[in-house]
């Protein structure tokens, strides 16, 4: 041992930019010789100081998941009746066809069921920190009973700090290997749980989303060996080893195959894209001109109600047509209430076709021939209460671009009766024609009388700052020309 010290246990971190399973490490166990047992050796010119009843040299390599059985292993797994699990079962026909032999420095993968004991106290400790967030550990002790885990609804409109703490689980994908020696006396035979046959020397964790390699202790990176790790049995012997990395750096070819891999790996990403995406503009239809409409339901403000969501139609009226007619209805997700605003972020688009003859005439008259949305807010809360919020109308910009729009709703207000209804049970007046929510397209008559009956008599406007705020991408397309192949209009 002259000239040599031992190395504080210290983990490092490395950043992996190569396939994990290339990685090799090699662990060499080294018994330590003890000074009188060496100045003995010195007296009678030489001789073994080294115990023979423990390990006394052992070096192996190991690769990334590489299970290397211990002596223990290959007489446990050797027996049938002892392998319960899959995997056991395939350590046991693994050690019989390639007569695997024992040995002392082994591992154990991410398959096989070892915990290490890392308790770094003699008595129980718990931090101020540990106490405040026991709620968030997932413990077994911290769980809830069976009543309040299973047979309730998974989803919580009312959630609160301490519910998001109580269910929140810390995970990260990771993989875990450990390498182990056998430590104990070669003439006692090993036993499950054991503390010198279970030597914990190296732990090697993978985390995959960040590539990043964690080993424990780190690599004794020194050339003449001078630096190594100490590790004592329960007889008092003391045993030196060391880690060293010895991944074989890739040949030529093997990167020139590794870049190819890469590159067709591009190649196949861009050739979906191109499927994905079309190389140039669609014409519309032969007498058509096209209408492609992108709209994006952003919020609802001043609303009183969880579990808020949105449904919209697209009024077309006469000689309007779409090739997508399950898209003129749709609904949001349902939007929890923050500051009275509901957040939804909600996107979609539809072409819309009308003969290319009657364009110019329609865009001279802004009447009722033109298409417009119709909206429809309601809320559901976890009493599965359902109430119409709020009803609005919309007509579809005329000019092509960018728009944004903040659009009042009204609903019915109704007696008091319906109201107390509407607080405690759910339930409100609702339109059976939701095209009735503004004036309707086919309506033919003085438009201020009709709209002052309709919503004095029937439908009485409540609380005007109901809003819904949205946003438009409008595009008008004509058909080919010959002066013009296409003429595109987007502001």
């Amino acid at each position: 041992m002259v000239g040599k010290k031992e190395r504080m246990r210290i983990a490092a971190s490395y950043k992996v930019n190569e396939p994990i399973h290339n990685l090799k490490i090699r662990v060499r166990v080294m018994q330590e010789r003890s000074p009188l047992a060496e100045l003995l050796a010195e007296e009678s010119e030489g001789g073994e100081t080294r115990d023979s009843n423990f390990l006394e040299e052992e070096d192996c390599i190991f690769s990334w998941q590489d299970k290397v059985f211990s002596l223990f292993e290959i007489d446990f797994y050797a027996d049938e009746k002892n392998c319960l699990t899959e995997r056991q079962r395939e350590y046991h026909q693994r050690i019989r066809d390639e007569q695997l032999q024992g040995a002392c420095l082994y591992s154990y993968t991410e398959n096989d069921s070892y915990y290490p004991d890392d308790d770094l106290l003699m008595m129980p400790y718990r931090s101020y920190l540990s106490v405040k967030n026991q709620t968030a550990l997932p413990a077994l002790r911290n769980r809830k009973s069976f009543q309040e885990r299973y047979n309730k609804n998974v989803i919580d409109d009312k959630t609160t700090d301490t519910t998001i703490q109580s269910n929140h689980y810390l995970y990260t994908e990771r993989t875990t290997m450990y390498v182990m020696a056998d430590l104990s006396r070669r003439d006692e035979s090993a036993t499950i749980g054991s503390t010198d046959s279970e030597t914990l020397l190296c732990t090697l964790t993978y985390d995959k989303t960040r590539k990043l390699l964690t080993i424990n202790p780190d690599f004794t990176i020194d050339d003449e060996h001078k630096l190594h790790y100490n590790v004592t049995n329960d007889y008092g012997v003391r045993f030196n080893y060391w880690i060293e990395h010895v991944s074989e750096e890739r040949t030529p070819l093997e990167l020139q195959e590794h870049l190819e891999d890469v590159r067709r790996e591009v190649q196949q990403q861009f050739a979906y894209k191109e499927t994905e995406l079309y190389k140039e503009l669609q014409s519309p239809p032969a007498n058509l001109s096209a209408l492609v409409i992108s709209l994006d339901i952003v919020s609802a403000h001043d609303f009183s109600y969880d579990g808020l969501f949105i449904t919209y139609f697209i009024d077309l009226p006469q000689h309007w047509s779409t090739n997508q007619k399950e898209r003129l209805v749709g609904r949001t997700q349902k939007s929890r209430l923050e500051n009275k605003t509901a957040h939804f972020s909600y996107c979609t688009d539809i072409p819309l076709y009308y003969p290319s003859n009657e364009f110019q005439s329609l865009n001279n008259n802004t009447s009722s021939r033109w298409p417009r949305l119709l909206f429809s807010v309601a809320s559901l809360d976890s009493w599965t209460r359902y109430r119409i919020e709020g009803y609005a109308a919309l007509p579809i910009p005329m000019t092509p671009g960018r728009h944004k729009f903040t659009i009042p709703t009204w609903r019915a207000k109704g007696s008091i009766i319906d109201t107390l209804r509407r607080f405690f049970v759910g339930g409100s007046y609702e339109l059976e024609d939701v095209t009735y929510c503004g004036i309707p397209i086919n309506h033919e008559g003085f438009i201020y009388v009709s709209v002052t009956l309709f919503l004095h008599f029937l439908y009485t406007p409540v609380n005007a700052l109901l809003t819904l705020a949205l946003r438009f991408i409008f595009i008008r397309q004509a058909e080919n020309r010959p002066k013009c192949k296409q003429i595109l209009a987007l502001v």
